[in-house]
């Protein structure tokens, strides 16, 4: 019992000491004291107020307080930058909100939504989730955002981003509209004006689509393509309204029922609306000039038939699926068509002609482009190729040449000449159809080319941005198709990135169940 007291007393003294050394700010001294005299949790205190974060955590955890020691830890690795370590040990200590903070930093944006999200911060769960392309879990939580809620305002137009990258563009207009509602184009909501007018012609609302371009060039003329979008829509409206009942339907073209030679010439066939210019170029499937439309007085590119082959309906239909489904399609990175005309001798397109200079041209004058922007050209054309596979068409023919590089950068995927429609099987299964460097193994068999055809077809391209050369360019090239692996691009340049060696050989895995599932999953790699 004496040996009791003793002890009481010294630990009492050593408490006292530790008191008046922690008033005089010798924090260490006074920490260690109070482990001598056996209280953990004080001296973990004491080493907190003195900065000695590891130590305090130590000592918290010698208390048996686990969850402080995780916090404390979590400060920790917080101050040395170790933002992952920092997360979980914030996550262990039930602290979801600091946990998200430093699971953002460490880009892991998926974990951050899944602690902000356990933290009752809708908003930052939200952000995160769209920051990793997970556009459904991003609207799951948007939604459950209060309206009293400080961010509630600015989730808004996050949900509506959510709903257009679904193409839920219906949910997606009724949420921006609602955000927008009184407010003028500015700066800072400019781009969901824009993106509210895209939601708006999807769903054939053209008239509302053009209102919304028309203000937003108001404000600034050379915002991206607004001034071209406002025409395509124009023309739009003007081509609906002369189609239906009452309206003209030749647009152009010579009468129903007047006569036109196959051997007539272009400027023949396609009456007064449209001035040949100049030729533009020519194809396989026929030949391109440069317009002026006498009725809406704008340049456009008319792709006509060739007179070998316009007596053929088998090739005539060919071509006119071409516009056909490009014309399915509204996107910024396809090309937009105009008009159709499809009787025998003046079979031609309309369409959206395009400053800028193909894929294939930029290649021959530069050779391989920096990383950063050939990840950009490719991550447009498969924006435009995922629009087309969701429309149930397959390209068939991506290549350089039918990627057009436009001004400031805008990607344009165009020639759909050999697409295949899932209603439309003109291109048949046994028929190997498209440019043979580019072609994919399924393709040279001539069996059913899917959208992983198009994801092949597109990492060739990437590979040659990247290193400057065709992949299958000599030799023979079909069978090297089917049974050769090129190298991964860093083998060529060994700045490329291992995470984009990565893509481009899942992309041109030979077997399609091994390359990535559709565009959209393509695309978010690409971001990564």
């Amino acid at each position: 019992s004496v040996r009791g007291v003793v002890f009481d007393v010294a630990t009492g003294l050593l408490k006292e000491v530790a008191k008046r050394l922690e008033v005089a700010k010798k924090y260490d001294l006074a920490a260690k004291l109070l482990k001598d005299a056996g209280d953990p949790a004080k001296a973990a205190e004491v080493y907190v107020l003195g900065g000695k974060l590891k130590e305090a955590a130590q000592c918290y955890k010698d208390a048996g307080r686990e969850q402080d020691a995780s916090f404390i830890l979590g400060r920790f690795y917080e101050t040395q930058g170790h933002w992952r370590e920092a997360a979980m040990a914030y996550a262990s200590a039930g602290k979801y909100k600091n946990a998200g903070e430093c699971y953002a930093k460490a880009n892991e944006p998926v974990r951050a939504a899944e602690c902000f999200e356990k933290a009752q911060n809708f908003y930052k769960a939200g952000l995160g989730y769209v920051h990793a392309g997970k556009h459904k879990e991003g609207i799951r939580t948007l939604q459950k955002v209060k309206e009293d809620d400080p961010s509630f305002d600015a989730s808004r137009p996050v949900l509506g981003r959510c709903f257009y990258e679904l193409q839920d563009y219906e949910h997606c207009a009724a949420c921006l509209d609602n955000w927008l509602m009184g407010k003028r184009v500015e700066s800072s909501n400019k781009d969901y004006f824009y993106m509210l007018a895209l939601a708006q012609e999807q769903m054939g609302k053209l008239d509302a689509s053009r209102e919304i371009l028309m203000k937003i060039r108001a404000t600034d003329t050379s915002y991206k393509d607004v001034t071209q979008r406002i025409s395509n829509i124009s023309s739009r409206i003007s081509f609906a309204a002369d189609s239906s009942p009452g309206g003209q339907t030749y647009h152009g073209a010579a009468p129903s029922g007047a006569p036109v030679s196959a051997e007539s010439s272009p400027q023949d066939s396609i009456g007064t609306r449209y001035k040949l210019d100049k030729e533009l170029g020519r194809g396989g499937m026929g030949v391109v000039y440069l317009a002026t439309d006498t009725q809406l007085e704008r340049k456009v590119a008319l792709k006509f038939i060739g007179s070998l082959v316009d007596g053929s309906e088998e090739f005539r239909k060919r071509f006119l699926r071409e516009a056909q489904a490009a014309a399915k399609i509204s996107h910024p990175n396809i090309i937009s068509i105009y008009d159709i005309s499809a009787t025998q001798g003046k079979t031609y397109i309309a369409m959206e002609y395009v400053e800028g200079q193909s894929l294939a041209d930029m290649l021959r004058t530069r050779g391989m482009l920096p990383v950063r922007e050939a990840v950009n050209i490719v991550g447009q054309a498969a924006g435009a190729l995922g629009a087309i596979h969701e429309a149930g068409i397959v390209h068939r023919d991506i290549k350089p040449d039918n990627i057009l590089i436009a001004t400031k950068g805008l990607v344009k995927v165009m020639d759909f000449g050999l697409a295949k429609s899932d209603n439309n099987r003109l291109t048949r299964t046994g028929t190997a159809m498209g440019t043979p460097s580019y072609m994919s193994p399924e393709q040279v068999l001539g069996k059913d080319a899917g959208p992983q055809s198009d994801i092949y077809s597109l990492g060739l391209v990437l590979h040659e941005l990247l290193t400057g050369n065709i992949v299958f360019g000599d030799g023979d090239v079909l069978e090297r198709q089917l049974k050769e692996m090129p190298e991964p691009p860093s083998k060529s340049v060994a700045t490329i990135p291992p995470a984009l060696d990565a893509i481009v050989m899942k992309c041109v895995a030979k077997d399609p169940a091994e390359r990535y599932r559709d565009m959209n999953e393509l695309v978010a790699a690409l971001r990564g």
